[in-house]
């Protein structure tokens, strides 16, 4: 095994002590948005660096929740099991330590003039704010990290707690793959990335054994994109 590998089977292992503490995310009625694009920046401010960066989201929420409220799906997108989220997020984290502040706006929109392209009908907007924690993904080499927070509707000015998880996408040599037992065939074609040397792009899972394969509907501009899953 290359020692890569080793280094985040070893982790991955190890991480089995630290779900404990993880906070738990609801699937079922909750929301799961995409990274399209990040802008990052190191800067040095006291004895550790920060890692302070921007980041468009696109994703879907389910109907009921506080991003995809039941009486305007009835009104402007009737039959709707779900809203598009378009948001934008910026954190700003310590190197030192993995923890931070994140910030942003959101944007709810459902189909509008041409159902042939993603959602532009504005139904609602808000914004949110919370706290981060990527101590496992800066201080373990753990792809994976966690937030609570609160969204904000502007309309309504109603509050909602929530929490949520981010799944970065990642890759491992082919021959030591095995190790994670099978892995589905790779995506055809697959611009960015080699798959006679490494596995398709995966997300690792809340118990730090299981991985699940990046979907085609989880690839943007042909990346595989960073998951961030919301429950609350």
């Amino acid at each position: 095994m290359s020692s890569k590998t080793n280094r985040m089977i070893a982790v991955v292992g190890l991480a089995v002590l630290a779900t404990a503490w993880m906070p738990t995310v609801a699937l079922a009625g909750g929301a799961r948005l995409y990274e399209m694009t990040e802008n990052m920046k190191l800067t040095k401010a006291g004895k550790f660096a920060r890692r302070k960066a921007t980041s468009e989201l696109i994703g879907t929420a389910d109907v009921g929740t506080p991003l995809c409220p039941v009486e305007l799906v009835k009104i402007y997108a009737p039959g709707a099991t779900s809203c598009t989220i378009n948001a934008t997020g910026t954190d700003n984290i310590s190197l030192g330590t993995g923890l931070g502040a994140v910030a942003g706006k959101y944007t709810v929109v459902v189909q509008g003039d041409n159902n042939a392209d993603s959602p532009e009908l504005v139904i609602a907007k808000g914004v949110f704010a919370g706290k981060m924690d990527f101590s496992p993904a800066i201080l373990l080499g753990i792809p994976l990290g966690h937030i609570t927070g609160t969204i904000t509707d502007i309309g309504t000015f109603k509050s909602s707690p929530f929490t949520g998880t981010f799944r970065l996408p990642f890759v491992l040599p082919m021959p030591d793959a095995a190790v994670f037992g099978a892995l589905p065939l790779p995506l055809t074609p697959m611009d960015h990335y080699d798959v006679t040397k490494t596995t398709r792009p995966v997300y690792l899972l809340d118990d730090m054994k299981n991985i699940d394969a990046v979907e085609a509907s989880e690839f943007g501009a042909g990346w595989a994109t960073v998951k961030f899953e919301i429950g609350f």
